[in-house]
C-alpha cells in the first residue's frame, strides 16, 4: 500500500455463514487488506473467523467483526469507516463510508421476466397506486424487497413499522395484505397497532393449495388522521429460515407484507394478487453512493454494462492455489447439490450420465462429486445417487476443507457443467459467473473439461490447458481423449498449473491494493 494512511475498512456480506464462493472472494479481500489496514467483517449473524478461515483456506487472524440487525441501514452502520467494500449478492444497500467499492458477483434486473402486456399493466397500476405510495412509507423493521412469484414482498423482522399520512380528522381503512408463504409452513399470529392501540389480530396460515398462494391474508384497520403522521406497527412471531430449512438464509423473518394500500375494489384485488405489478421498478440510484464498481469476470462485466448501463473493472476472485500430488484415475467435480431451477445449478445429474456414456473408456476410473447439501436439496441428491447406481461414483457431501485438498491433489480431470442446457442469453444467472473451483483444480494439476459458458472460457484455453465443451457429447469426447492419452494429460496438467497462477492470491492482492489505494486516496474519514 502507499503507507500514507491506515484505513478503517468494512467488508460486508449477508451470507458469511454459508462459506460459499462469494464468501471466498469476500474473505480474500479481508485477508489481503488486513495486512495494511484495520478490517472489519460486517454481517447479520455471529461470524466465526476461525471456522470461516479453515473452510475457505484463508488467514483471518486479527480481522474484527461487527454484527448488525438485518433491517439496519448499511449506510448508517458504515458512516464511521473510511472504505466500505460491499460483496453481498444482490445487495442494494447504499454506502455510508467516505469511499465505497461495490463488487458484483452478478447483476440483478428486477422485473426482467415481465412480458410486454405485464409491463403495460404495471404502468397503469403504478399510476393508480401513486397516492398510496405517497401516503404510506416504511419506517423500520422491514427487509429489502423479495420477489416471490407475482408478488413483491417486504418481510418484517417481527416488528415492522409503517409511517402513514392521513389528513387530520379523516378516517381511512388501511388494507394490509400478507403472503401465505412462511418457512416450514408454521402459522403466525399477526397483530396490528395504530398509534399504540391494537386494532386487529389474525392468524396467517400458509397456503394449502395453489389457489391460496395468490390469495393473501387481508387485514383492514381504520386510521384516523392527526397532526403529524400515524404510526402503524405489524407484530408477529419471527424466526430464521436457516434454522428451519438449513438454506443459509439467516435473516430474522416475521411475515411477508405483499401490499399496504387504501385501495379497494378492482385495484385492491389486482394489488393483492400481483403486487409485483405495482412495485416501482428498481433502479440503480444506490450505485451512485459507490466510487468504484468491480466485476468478478469479463462475463459479469458485460452483463453489468448491458443491464445497468455502467462501466466496471474486472478483478477475478482470489484463489488459494493447491499443491499438486500423485494423480489417480479420477474425475472430480466440486459444487453444491441443488436442483435445476434454483440459480446456477451444478448439473451433477448430467455429469453422472456423461460418466455412464464414457463406457469402457473409463474402466478403472472414478467420478467424485463433492459439495454441500442443505436439507431442502436432499431429494435432488438422492436422485443423483440413484442415477449413479452401478457406476464408480463417489459422493463427498459437506466435506471439510482437508478432504477437498486430498481430492484436488489426486484428481486427473476436472468437470464443470453449470449452465448446460440453459438459455443463458435469456437467463445468464444460470451460468457460473467465474469458476473458482476450476482454478483450484487446475492449480493442483487436474485437466479441466468444462462448459464453454459464463466465466469458464476466461480461465481455460481450450486445447492448451484443457477443453471447453458445448454439449454432453463434447464432454464425453474430450474426456475420452484425455483419459486415452497419458502424454496429453500430463502436458495439459502442467499447463493448467501455470495458468492457475494468474488467479492466485499474490496477483489478486497486488491488484486489489492498487484499487483500494485509489478509492481511499482522500485519506481516513474526518482527516
Amino acid at each position: 500500500m502507499n503507507g500514507h494512511h491506515r484505513l478503517r475498512i468494512a467488508v460486508y456480506d449477508r451470507y458469511w455463514s454459508t462459506g460459499g464462493g462469494g464468501e471466498k472472494y469476500a474473505g480474500g479481500v479481508a485477508e489481503v487488506l488486513n495486512e495494511d489496514h484495520d478490517v472489519t467483517l460486517i454481517g447479520h449473524v455471529p461470524i466465526d473467523t476461525g471456522w470461516l478461515g479453515e473452510r475457505l483456506n484463508l488467514d483471518l487472524d486479527g480481522v474484527a467483526t461487527l454484527i448488525v440487525d438485518e433491517c439496519d441501514s448499511l449506510e448508517s452502520v458504515t458512516a464511521d469507516f473510511d472504505v466500505l467494500i460491499n460483496l453481498s449478492y444482490r445487495s442494494h444497500a447504499r454506502n455510508g463510508a467516505a469511499r465505497g467499492i461495490y463488487i458484483v458477483h452478478f447483476p440483478d434486473r428486477p422485473g426482467a421476466d415481465l412480458r410486454p402486456w405485464q409491463r403495460f399493466l404495471r404502468s397503469k397500476l403504478l399510476r393508480l397506486s401513486r397516492t398510496d405510495r405517497r401516503m404510506i412509507k416504511v419506517e423500520s423493521g422491514f427487509h429489502e424487497a423479495d420477489t416471490i412469484r407475482w408478488q413483491e414482498v417486504r418481510w418484517t423482522n417481527g416488528d415492522g413499522v409503517l409511517d402513514v399520512d392521513v389528513p387530520t380528522g379523516a378516517e381511512k381503512h388501511l388494507q394490509l395484505r400478507f403472503g401465505r408463504f412462511i418457512p416450514g409452513g408454521i402459522d403466525r399470529t399477526i397483530s396490528v397497532e395504530v398509534d399504540g392501540v391494537v386494532m386487529a389480530t389474525d392468524v396467517l396460515r400458509c397456503a394449502r393449495n395453489r389457489f391460496e398462494v395468490v390469495e393473501p391474508l387481508l387485514i383492514s384497520v381504520p386510521v384516523v388522521g392527526r397532526i403529524g403522521r400515524n404510526r402503524v406497527v405489524i407484530r408477529s412471531e419471527s424466526g430464521s429460515p436457516a434454522g428451519i430449512l438449513g438454506n443459509g438464509d439467516n435473516r430474522i423473518l416475521g411475515v411477508p407484507l405483499v401490499s399496504a394500500s387504501f385501495s379497494r375494489g378492482p385495484v385492491g384485488a389486482a394489488v393483492s394478487r400481483a403486487s409485483l405489478l405495482t412495485a416501482v421498478p428498481a433502479g440503480t440510484d444506490w450505485l451512485q453512493s459507490y466510487d468504484l464498481v468491480i466485476a468478478n469476470s469479463e462475463f459479469t462485466r458485460t452483463w453489468i454494462q448491458r443491464w445497468w448501463g455502467i462501466n466496471s473493472v474486472v478483478l477475478e476472485p482470489p484463489v488459494a492455489l493447491r499443491v499438486p500430488g500423485p494423480k489417480s484415475p479420477m474425475i472430480l467435480s466440486v459444487g453444491r447439490f441443488f436442483a435445476p431451477g434454483r440459480g446456477h445449478a451444478k448439473k451433477q445429474l448430467e455429469l453422472v450420465r456423461a460418466f455412464r456414456a464414457l463406457g469402457a473408456v473409463a474402466d478403472g476410473w472414478e467420478l467424485h462429486l463433492a459439495g454441500g447439501c442443505s436439507p431442502e436439496d436432499e431429494p435432488y441428491l438422492d436422485e443423483v445417487k440413484s442415477e449413479a447406481n452401478g457406476l464408480a461414483v463417489v459422493f463427498h457431501v459437506n466435506a471439510p476443507g482437508s478432504e477437498l485438498d486430498g481430492l484436488y491433489r489426486r484428481a486427473s480431470i476436472y468437470w464443470h457443467a453449470t449452465g448446460l442446457g440453459e438459455d443463458l442469453d435469456h437467463d445468464p444467472v444460470r451460468a457460473e459467473h467465474f469458476g473458482i473451483t476450476t482454478v483450484e483444480a487446475m492449480s493442483a494439476g487436474a485437466v479441466p473439461v468444462v462448459i464453454n459458458a459464463g466465466g469458464q472460457p476466461e480461465i481455460v484455453r481450450s486445447g492448451v490447458d484443457g477443453y471447453l465443451f458445448d454439449t454432453p457429447e463434447d464432454l464425453v469426447r474430450f474426456t475420452s481423449s484425455v483419459i486415452s492419452d497419458p502424454v496429453l494429460r500430463s502436458a495439459m496438467g502442467e499447463s493448467s498449473i501455470e495458468r492457475a497462477k494468474r488467479f492466485g492470491m499474490a496477483n489478486f492482492g497486488a491488484r486489489l491494493k492498487a484499487l483500494v489505494d485509489d478509492a481511499g486516496a482522500a485519506g481516513p474519514a474526518g482527516h
